[in-house]
Formats: C-alpha cells, sequence, structure tokens
C-alpha cells in the first residue's frame, strides 16, 4: 500500500496515460482511487499540481543512481551502462507525460513558470551526467575531448529516440534489450573517450 497522495499520482499516471491531460478530470482521479473530489482536494489544490508533481516523481529515482555510480567508483564502463539504463527508464516514464504537456499549451506554460524558478525539469539530466562525465575527465578516467556537455549529448539523445520508438511503436525495432542497448552504446562511445 502507499501513501494516499502515491495512489493518486499512479491513478493520475495511468488516466493521463490513457486519456491525455485535457480529458482527465480531478473527479475521474478521485473515483480511481476511491475519495471524493473534495478528499483529493486535501492533497492537490489543482489538476495541474497533480501532473506536475507525477513529473517531478521520477526525477529523483533517477538521480538516485547518480549517488551509487559516482565518478572514480567501480569502471567507467560499468558506471556509464547503469546511468544509460536509468536514462533510458526515466525518458519512458517523461515521455508519454510530456505529450500530454506538449499538447496542452497553457498546462504547459504553468508547468514552466512553476517548474523554472525552481530549475527543475528534463534538463537537469543533461546537467547531470555532464557533471558526472567532468568529474571522471578530472580524475584523468576519461579524455579531456569532447567536452563533458558533448559525451552528454551523444550519451542522451540515442537513450531519449530509444524510450520514443518504445512508446510509439509499443516495440524496440531493433530488437534489443534495454541492457543491450545500453552496452553497446556505452562501448561505441568509449572506443573514443577512454586515455590512451
Amino acid at each position: 500500500m502507499g501513501t494516499t497522495r502515491h495512489k493518486i499520482l499512479e491513478a493520475a499516471e495511468k488516466l493521463l496515460l490513457l486519456k491525455g491531460s485535457a480529458h482527465v478530470t480531478t473527479k475521474e482521479i478521485a473515483r480511481a482511487v476511491g475519495l471524493s473530489e473534495s478528499a483529493l482536494y486535501r492533497h492537490f489544490d489543482h489538476k495541474e499540481d497533480i501532473f506536475f508533481a507525477l513529473m517531478a516523481e521520477h526525477l529523483p529515482v533517477f538521480h538516485e543512481v547518480f549517488q551509487t555510480h559516482q565518478a572514480g567508483t567501480a569502471t567507467v564502463r560499468e558506471n556509464l551502462v547503469a546511468l544509460v539504463l536509468a536514462t533510458v527508464h526515466y525518458y519512458g516514464q517523461l515521455i508519454p507525460m510530456g505529450v500530454s504537456f506538449l499538447a496542452d499549451k497553457e498546462l504547459l506554460e504553468q508547468f514552466r513558470a512553476t517548474t523554472q524558478p525552481l530549475d527543475i525539469g528534463p534538463h537537469n539530466v543533461f546537467e547531470r551526467l555532464a557533471a558526472y562525465l567532468e568529474e571522471e575527465q578530472r580524475l584523468g578516467r576519461l579524455r579531456q575531448y569532447p567536452s563533458a556537455l558533448t559525451m552528454a549529448t551523444l550519451l542522451l539523445g540515442p537513450c531519449f529516440q530509444r524510450a520514443f520508438n518504445q512508446q510509439f511503436m509499443g516495440f524496440d525495432p531493433f530488437h534489443q534489450t534495454d541492457q543491450q542497448f545500453a552496452e553497446e552504446l556505452v562501448q561505441g562511445l568509449l572506443a573514443a573517450i577512454l586515455p590512451s
């Protein structure tokens, strides 16, 4: 069992993925959890607050991977494979919700107004990975060129594309497990960035 707040978020995410943000009502969310609509408002002021909480909910899980795979620990390869797997998983959760936000300009503007002052959002994925790579460069475990941001971009682009393909097509068109994808992606990049 989870807390009532967690149950609300789970129900809202299922409905959001099924119907899109414009077609989900607080009444439906409350009904899915077994609450009255007024009880729902004890946890969230507006439907939009539920959606914003959903977007933020998956980011801490992603950040936890950086706590267990820090620069200078394990091997760069092991760390990057774990970070790629976490990124594919994060994007897999983010993309369906993001599409709903992009389809609702008013909701997107509210999301931007709420998150930009707090400096949270999908761009944090780039910043965290680039910071990790920069630290590995500082430790001499990666070449100094290309830049950490470039390496992060080279890793994250394929991660996003994989998650997008899986969401859009309903399957992996390349018939790889996430583990195989991560290992091959990292191996390809490491050939160019490991010190001689």
